[in-house]
């Protein structure tokens, strides 16, 4: 099956589905349980929502497979969540991006305009 040409709405779906992810992301570590028990602690909302967004995305990633070519939307969709994950660690953790990673996340948003040039 050929994929579809890709249209304004499937570049949301694309959007959607990178944001879902990313903030599933932060918001497990957040609230992600040290250990197993109790299991109370894995009722929390905050870690609910997670679930919510990670099903959200895979809805919505299964969408954006079905009109886009993988070899190009897989790699563009993670290095996107990837530079996302880091930006927010930053922000909501107070993580340190230093002198490699700012450098990875460079060479990643370069591989994502070159993949986003021949979709």
């Amino acid at each position: 099956m050929k994929p579809l040409s890709p249209s304004g709405v499937t570049w949301l779906l694309v959007v959607a589905a990178i944001f879902c992810n990313a903030t599933a992301q932060v918001l497990v570590k957040r609230t992600a349980p040290a250990s197993a028990l109790p299991l109370q602690q894995w009722l929390d909302p905050v870690l609910a929502t997670s679930v919510l967004l990670y099903g959200f995305s895979f809805i919505l990633t299964a969408l954006v497979y079905a009109r886009l070519p993988l070899s190009v939307v897989s790699p563009l969709m993670a290095g996107a969540v990837f530079v996302l994950v880091a930006l927010a660690a930053v922000q909501v953790f107070g993580e340190v991006l230093g002198p490699s990673r700012l450098l990875g996340i460079v060479l990643v948003l370069a591989g994502i305009g070159l993949l986003a040039r021949s979709a």
